[in-house]
């Protein structure tokens, strides 16, 4: 299923957002990490089309697991990007500019991820690519 994040906030407590599906139903609330840049936080995946591939991931000290991947993001900030998954995360420490998972926002962080995820692969069934639409709200 295409999907559109559509960011809401941001602050030093990360990027803030929902995802919607093409009849606009809200599937999760996000978080990615806020990068400081003068006055402003910036999010490492930069508003545009792409498409998200699934396959078998591995973070740091967690076990491998299966997670979309999207590709070909621009470089941020003077340096390639690679390995934005969305995945389950409750703090903007927990990402490193993936798209973080969550049934609702709490006051600096989103809760529930790991049931969003759950449920966000689940919707995704069958489905090995897929296009998000990442725009920011005025």
């Amino acid at each position: 299923m295409d999907i559109t994040l559509t960011r809401k906030a941001a602050n030093l407590y990360g990027i803030f957002g929902e995802i919607t599906s093409p009849e606009g139903d809200v599937l999760a609330r996000t978080l990615e990490h806020a990068y400081a840049s003068d006055d402003t936080f910036l999010a490492k995946l930069a508003p545009g089309t792409y498409t998200c591939k699934r396959g078998v991931h591995k973070l740091s000290n967690l076990n491998p697991f299966e997670a979309f991947e999207v590709q070909n993001v621009p470089w941020f900030q003077g340096a390639p990007v690679t390995g934005i998954l969305f995945h389950v995360g409750n703090y903007n420490k927990d990402s490193e500019g993936c798209i973080l998972l969550g049934t609702a926002k709490g006051v600096g962080c989103i809760l529930d991820s790991r049931a969003a995820f759950d449920k966000f692969m689940a919707l995704q069934v069958g489905v090995d690519e897929f296009t998000l639409t990442v725009i920011c709200s005025s």
